[in-house]
């Protein structure tokens, strides 16, 4: 949604500017970056990736042991099935309910936790990369700097992308997952 108003706005404005004066249209100098390429292949979006794939690993192996547990207690409790009472049996398997119920909670939370932490980190990284285009526009004269996904054709030596990827590089060292 809030995509939307910002690509319209970019129209609306770039419409204006060239209906308004289109003289100087012609200077209007605009550029384009590839900012997925930029959270990708940073030193810092390969740093929170693997933070990230990481703690999944961890999670994923901790939700497969606690999952065999489960069913090595279901097993038993099958296996108990004309041993036990009926009570003592409807017990263990609301017991067992119960655990299985917890346990997709958990994996539910921990997912959610995952996305949360990746989407605060690529905040963060979007919020320093619009600190550098800022100054990087601002040092090069330059109007408009537009999302190469949102580009149908352009000249390769209006993509920015890799003098952006290398001040990236150089500026954000490190960004923490929360």
């Amino acid at each position: 949604n809030n995509f939307l108003i910002m690509k319209f706005l970019v129209i609306v404005t770039s419409l204006i500017l060239f209906i308004i004066n289109p003289i100087k249209a012609i200077d209007l100098k605009i550029v384009y970056i590839d900012t997925d390429k930029i959270l990708n292949e940073s030193n810092v979006g390969k740093e929170i990736k693997k933070q990230l794939d990481s703690i999944n690993k961890k999670n994923v192996s901790k939700f497969k042991k606690i999952e065999k547990e489960l069913v090595e207690e279901e097993k038993k409790i099958s296996q108990q099935k004309n041993i036990l009472s009926k009570e003592e049996l409807e017990k263990k398997i609301k017991v067992l309910q119960e655990k299985a119920i917890k346990f997709n909670n958990d994996v539910k939370i921990n997912k959610n936790d995952l996305i949360k932490k990746n989407k605060n980190a690529t905040e963060k990284i979007l919020i320093s990369l619009n600190s550098i285009l800022s100054d990087y526009a601002s040092k090069n004269s330059i109007h408009i700097i537009l999302q190469k996904k949102h580009i149908v054709i352009g000249r390769e030596d209006l993509d920015i992308t890799n003098k952006i990827l290398d001040t990236v590089n150089q500026k954000i060292k490190n960004i923490k997952l929360q």
